[in-house]
């Protein structure tokens, strides 16, 4: 049975196509909440949909295209509900991507599974409207196909490019059909992705591919500790070198400006700025650790409570309790943070790879008072993002130099500085008492402490974008801890048990932090899903029958972690030397299971050989693109897990590139065999939930390779060989 959906006129409007005649149909997506207050007064349409004389469809993506597949997806669910060929889909860029960005795997589940099929259904009927007017019958005796009306009585048949502009003055209907799921032709079948070629031939564009007449470079040297201020410096000796057109002193640190790129690079090697530092604030790693462990044994904020867990502790005569440490980590995408920006006197127009567009527009309105209806984002293709590029401050860097100079600027960071001065994942300890009643657990606390990303970083990130009266609000230690994210994965936690306590501690940091993939689900879950193996080993239990006992039997979670066990052989003899670890985890509306299957060299080192996943994220749009995503995320994960962190020493961090914090290489690739549950539940994310499970997986393999338990990350030899 097909869903009847009613809107307001504030979800649609129709309107004049914006590449010639022809229907064009824009969709609002807007956001606000009781904090926020409403984020406009009117309507400002951030998608569109262009039908063509000439029968091409025109789709506007307002996502950032990051490698998670958006230009695809989202384009399927309009198609779909259209009855589109699919062959015929053009694929534009909107700037516009609402208060949100793109960002904790919503693109479809948030974002466009409800809205764009409604916009697919709403073109398509008045198509349909305008054909029947068209032949004089009644609209109850068309339907459309493959980008073609359909008069069924008569066979008469006209295609949707042909009738656009009869129905681009036709009134957009009230009430629409969305198809049963059951009908779908599109959604839920491999394709192809729609930026493969471009990307494949050279001509995707990316903001440094950018070049505007009289364009300079631009690099910036920061400061030398995180928040120190800026003293002196010997810019005018580095003024006189060759290609150098200007030196100076920016809000993020000092500026130096070029004709060329290789000008800028040599020029930074030789200028010497003396900083202030300012009064740290745990911006030592050793410091910061002191801090967590004192933390770790004091008062914490509850955040779940079920049953009687403090009674419960008391009582327990075989209590068991383990830490785990999560590092810092680093984003570590592949194209490092750049942009283009041309200020004029009463304009600017952005060229770069951003997840926050509106928020990139509304900073650049703050620093140069120009106002947001005259400033142009262009937004680009993103060498990776994973959560660094929601933050805009690199733009900000261009905006403020455009500015000053008066040029189009191309700003550069070298992947030094992206490293050095990104936004990480925080460190993190946690702290787990539990015990096992009757082969069951009947005790679990989870004490965490860290840093807050969200609240920390709040004002920063969406500052420009916020009224007057928020940005104090934001800034209140209770809001704070409100919109806290610290116990995500862990408050969430889909096991039953009878005593239950999940508790908080957050503190401030100088070290700048971010939201990374998966940010504290990826933490929580290697701290739950390596304490229930511990629990299991110590009660003699299999670790998955285990989890099993504490999940509805007719539950999505214990649909995956059977199907994982049974997919990976969990329970079978292995090749001599290879050993399995377990891990599940739900997170962005989507459940997850998988099995490691590693071995452990003589010299301790760990070497992933397979991975088993399953996930049940709902209804699937491209099958083609989840495979890719959970394969993507666990890859990222096993970096994590195996090689990467940053340290930070006085308020700077030791990394800086691919050789001191390391990632997976393509030789150590293991084979990913995903699979997908069939499911018509609405759909949950893909591109963060593949990655939570994978290091507990790995971690409890090791257990079952060496008798070693590892509660901190990442692995190293001398843990599996104490």
């Amino acid at each position: 049975m097909s869903n009847r959906n009613t809107f307001t006129r504030r979800d649609f409007l129709k309107v004049g196509s914006i590449v010639g005649p022809g229907l064009a149909i824009a969709f609002h997506f807007p956001f606000g909440n009781k904090l926020f207050g409403s984020q406009g007064t009117g309507f400002k349409p951030n998608a569109f949909i262009n039908i063509l004389p000439d029968d091409r469809i025109l789709i506007s993506v307002a996502k950032a295209e990051m490698g998670q597949g958006v230009w695809t997806s989202l384009p399927m669910l309009i198609a779909e509900e259209m009855e589109a060929d699919w062959s015929s889909i053009e694929i534009m860029q909107s700037s516009d991507s609402s208060f949100i960005g793109t960002g904790g795997s919503s693109s479809i589940s948030r974002y466009g599974w409800k809205k764009m099929r409604e916009a697919g259904a709403v073109a398509k009927q008045m198509l349909i409207e305008a054909a029947s007017l068209k032949w004089k019958v009644s609209p109850l005796e068309c339907e459309a196909k493959a980008n073609m009306i359909y008069h069924k009585p008569s066979g008469k048949k006209v295609s949707f490019g042909s009738v656009s502009d009869l129905a681009s003055r036709l009134k957009v209907p009230k009430k629409i059909n969305l198809k049963d799921p059951k009908t779908f032709s599109i959604i839920g079948k491999d394709t192809l992705r729609t930026d493969t070629m471009v990307k494949i031939n050279g001509t995707a564009s990316y903001s440094m591919d950018t070049d505007l007449e009289g364009m300079v470079y631009a690099m910036v040297e920061r400061p030398s500790s995180f928040g120190a201020t800026y003293v002196s410096s010997n810019e005018e000796h580095v003024k006189q070198q060759p290609g150098i057109l200007d030196i100076f002193v920016t809000p993020r640190g000092v500026a130096i400006v070029g004709k060329n790129t290789w000008s800028v690079i040599q020029a930074r090697k030789l200028l010497k700025v003396k900083w202030k530092k300012k009064k740290p604030i745990n911006n030592d790693s050793k410091i910061y650790s002191m801090q967590m462990e004192k933390l770790i044994s004091g008062k914490a904020d509850s955040v779940r409570e079920e049953g009687q867990p403090n009674k419960a502790t008391k009582e327990a005569d075989n209590l068991f309790e383990a830490k785990y440490y999560l590092p810092f980590q680093a984003h570590a995408a592949m194209e490092p943070c750049n942009c283009v920006v041309d200020v004029k006197n009463n304009s600017c127009e952005i060229w770069a790879g951003t997840q926050n567009a509106k928020n990139a527009v509304d900073r650049a309105s703050s620093i140069t008072g120009i106002e947001k209806k005259n400033i142009k984002m262009n937004v680009t293709f993103l060498g990776g993002g994973f959560g660094r590029k929601s933050f805009n401050d690199f733009i900000d860097e261009g905006v403020y130099i455009s500015q000053k100079i008066k040029k189009p600027t191309k700003l550069i960071w070298m992947r030094e500085d992206d490293t050095r001065y990104g936004f990480n994942r925080p460190s993190s300890v946690h702290h787990l008492v539990g015990n096992l009643k009757n082969n069951k657990i009947n005790l679990w606390k989870h004490k965490i402490v860290s840093p807050d990303a969200a609240g920390q970083q709040m004002i920063y990130q969406y500052g420009a974008s916020l009224p007057g009266l928020a940005k104090g609000i934001m800034s209140l230690n209770f809001i704070k801890r409100k919109i806290s994210f610290i116990a995500e994965g862990a408050k969430t936690i889909k096991y039953d048990f009878p005593n239950m306590l999940i508790e908080t501690k957050p503190f401030e940091t100088d070290i700048p932090l971010g939201f990374w993939r998966a940010v504290y689900d990826s933490q929580n879950s290697f701290a739950n899903e390596c304490f229930i193996d511990e629990l299991a080993y110590q009660g003699k239990i299999d670790p998955v029958e285990l989890r099993l006992k504490h999940l509805d039997s007719n539950s999505r979670s214990v649909v995956v972690i059977k199907k994982a066990a049974k997919e990976s052989g969990w329970g079978t003899k292995l090749k001599e030397g290879r050993f399995h670890g377990f891990a599940y985890h739900h997170s962005f509306g989507s459940y997850v299971a998988e099995v490691a299957e590693i071995s452990v060299t003589e010299s301790n080192q760990v070497k992933v050989h397979n991975v088993t996943c399953v996930v049940d994220c709902g209804q699937t749009v491209n099958p083609m693109t989840i495979r890719a995503q959970m394969q993507s995320a666990i890859v990222f994960g096993i970096g994590a897990t195996l090689k990467s962190e940053i340290t930070v020493n006085n308020g700077k961090v030791d990394q800086s590139n691919y050789d001191d914090y390391k990632v997976l290489r393509m030789d150590e690739m293991p084979r990913i065999d995903v699979h997908i549950i069939n499911s018509n539940e609405d759909p949950g994310g893909v591109g963060e939930p593949g990655l939570p499970p994978i290091a507990p997986a790995i971690t409890n393999a090791v257990y079952a390779a060496t008798g070693k338990r590892i509660r901190k990350l990442p692995i190293r030899p001398i843990d599996i060989r104490s």
